[in-house]
């Protein structure tokens, strides 16, 4: 992660501790994580998460389900984290009997479903990205660029004025299919080609979808701008899994700026308003 502004030490700090808190908390390969025992049903869900499920929740209805929080069996499956590979697909069948939002079941603040794993990991870089925003504005900081390697936020333009500029890249070769000005936004993009394996010809990426089990197919990338980098990482992820069919109406209805990259590699761009 990375911040260009003019930030002291001290700013640094916060800003990174804030960050790593996060990452921390919601990852879920560290079996001593905070989703992790919630998920083993230690711990109870907190303020923060329960927030945090209920944005997933909304993006998962508004999606009509291509984005999931409960793809963890999957995503332990497919092992894109660590060690990825095709999974047997008796495998794939038997996880996604525990894959879907309307499973999860909780009582007294703790998870009941048992085999459901919650995974953050679809929006928590996002929200870190936001959260830590949050504490460089608390430091007085008024232009500053934070980039996490695909999910972008700007804070106010560059100095003496000028919008920030961020470029989409190309998925298939070098440079950029389009260049996008920032004023006070964030940007995220959900692509075929940041985490994937091919076998037998065939790529498979980490962008699976909830209701096969395997990896979604249609695009090459999918680029949404957002005022935060939450709802701009969950929301490429949901329009990327639903696919060519399904994501112009959807970007729409959420009322996103979309940039979609078809498998042929044709450029479209989806706006609020725009039919």
């Amino acid at each position: 992660m990375k911040i260009y502004g003019s930030t002291s030490p001290e700013i640094l700090d916060d800003f990174f501790s804030e960050v790593e808190r996060i990452s921390n908390k919601y990852s879920l390969e560290k079996k001593d994580s905070y989703i992790s025992r919630l998920n083993r049903g230690e711990v109870t869900v907190d303020g923060e998460t329960r927030k945090l499920l209920n944005f997933a929740k909304k993006i998962w209805k508004i999606s009509r389900g291509a984005f999931d929080p409960t793809v963890g069996r999957l995503k332990l499956l497919w092992g894109f984290n660590e060690r990825p590979h095709l999974p047997d697909p008796r495998e794939v069948k038997k996880s996604l009997k525990f894959v879907g939002f309307s499973k999860l079941r909780m009582e007294g603040g703790k998870i009941v479903s048992r085999g459901i794993l919650l995974d953050f990991s679809g929006f928590a870089k996002g929200y870190a990205v936001d959260r830590g925003a949050e504490v460089l504005v608390k430091h007085g900081i008024r232009s500053a660029l934070i980039d996490a390697g695909g999910d972008i936020r700007v804070i106010g333009t560059k100095p003496g004025g000028k919008p920030w500029r961020v470029g989409i890249k190309n998925p298939r070769g070098a440079g950029m299919v389009r260049v996008l000005p920032l004023r006070n936004e964030a940007v995220a993009t959900s692509g075929d080609y940041e985490n994937f394996f091919v076998r037998d010809g065939v790529k498979y990426h980490h962008l699976l979808d909830p209701r096969t089990g395997y990896p979604a197919r249609g695009f090459q990338s999918v680029t949404v701008i957002s005022p935060t980098c939450m709802e701009a990482d969950a929301m490429a992820t949901a329009l990327f899994v639903a696919g060519p069919g399904q994501a112009r109406e959807i970007a729409r209805k959420a009322s996103v700026r979309a940039i979609f990259v078809n498998s042929r590699g044709e450029v479209e761009e989806v706006s609020p308003g725009n039919n």
